[in-house]
């Protein structure tokens, strides 16, 4: 039976003392993350994990007919050290693939994310 579930897209807003990006190293524990996109995706009992983080990654990387909605919000692509929230689950874009997320729970700061260039928070 297939059902609908809700694919949440996440970008790593950690910075250095000079401001630079972090996250571009790959996700780790404490850093901020920010809500910037989500989509609902049909899936059943069969559908791996992975199928929903790498569909974001297709959608947030032009390679997806929902890319035009994610690009319209003016969003930077999605890349290493990203996180995608399938439910529960947390999964980590790493340089080849997506590690699963078990050990914390992620520093969601969108409620209080004002944005910037490319990272603009979700408000539902």
């Amino acid at each position: 039976m297939n059902v609908t579930v809700t694919v949440e897209v996440f970008h790593n807003v950690s910075k250095d003392a000079a401001g630079r990006h972090l996250g571009f190293d790959g996700y780790q524990q404490g850093h901020p993350v920010v809500k910037v996109f989500e989509f609902p995706m049909e899936a059943n009992e069969a559908t791996e994990p992975v199928r929903f983080a790498e569909t974001a990654f297709q959608i947030g990387n032009e390679l997806h007919e929902l890319s035009a909605d994610y690009y319209r919000r003016r969003l930077r692509s999605l890349s290493v050290g990203d996180l995608v929230k399938i439910g529960l689950l947390w999964l980590s874009c790493e340089p080849a693939g997506w590690q699963p997320i078990t050990d914390h729970h992620p520093n969601d700061i969108t409620a209080t994310h004002e944005g910037e260039h490319g990272t603009q928070p979700w408000r539902s």
